[in-house]
């Protein structure tokens, strides 16, 4: 079996046609526990958490089939609560429809039942599957990286799911991206920022990327539980997937 790593992804190549990826995620001191520093109910902890993994398998084009939690609270009271919002992570996704084949609400894990704990601890894995050879395009002189989202963290995550701003990616606007033809790549952003995920295109495509001067989004700042995604398109659907998706798309930038 050969193990390589693509970006946050491990791909484990099964047979002659299929890869198996592994996404995985951790939050701490995150939740309604005594010593959490940030106070977040547990249910969206959970979902939060779970829609990373979710986020980074399908903007590889890959399927999910197992999640695994490992939580580091019991299971009676918050253990519960967190596996609430996983199950509604994977309920959103099913919802988009990106497969024939849903994904089993029913996961595997395992809570902490021996040591009363009094902070709030998670980690999520999820398995993914997709065929070998894998189907990576080249972005080629012209093309354009545009961001869909917004990077957001904290407090400004939990404003966006109480008032419904629209500025964070959901699974319908990935959807349209991983199915289009002339979408050439999708990288989710997370904690290191805009500026850090082009750095790695770059190295992905080894080609260079003009920025484009611009002041509405702030390239260092964090996005959080991938708040946000950039995708490598050709320029003349820029207009195209505005019109359709529904969250803010900011031009970023130019392959030179």
């Amino acid at each position: 079996m050969r193990v390589s790593n693509y970006r946050d992804l491990t791909l484990l190549q099964i047979d002659s046609n299929r890869y198996f990826t592994i996404a995985c995620d951790s939050c701490g001191g995150i939740g309604m526990s005594e010593l959490d520093i940030v106070k977040v109910e547990e249910e969206i902890v959970g979902y939060l958490t779970t829609r990373v993994c979710l986020i980074e398998t399908l903007a590889f084009r890959a399927k999910p089939t197992v999640l695994i939690n490992t939580l580091c609270v019991e299971m009676e009271g918050r253990g519960k609560r967190i596996l609430k919002g996983i199950d509604r992570a994977i309920k959103d996704y099913n919802k988009a429809q990106f497969y024939n084949e849903a994904l089993e609400i029913n996961i595997t894990g395992s809570t902490e039942e021996n040591i009363p704990t009094q902070q709030t601890g998670i980690g999520v894995t999820l398995m993914g599957e997709i065929q070998y050879p894998i189907n990576k395009r080249e972005a080629k002189k012209g093309a354009s990286i545009i961001l869909v989202g917004y990077p957001k963290v904290g407090q400004e995550v939990l404003d966006e799911l109480n008032t419904n701003f629209n500025e964070i990616i959901d699974f319908s606007a990935l959807k349209y991206l991983t199915n289009h033809s002339k979408v050439i790549d999708v990288l989710p952003v997370g904690s290191k920022g805009v500026r850090y995920e082009i750095n790695e295109l770059m190295k992905t495509h080894n080609k260079m990327i003009h920025l484009v001067d611009h002041q509405t989004i702030p390239l260092d700042k964090s996005a959080g539980p991938a708040t946000c995604v950039l995708a490598v398109i050709e320029e003349d659907i820029l207009k195209e997937l505005k019109e359709v998706i529904s969250q803010p798309i900011t031009l970023i930038g130019e392959v030179i």
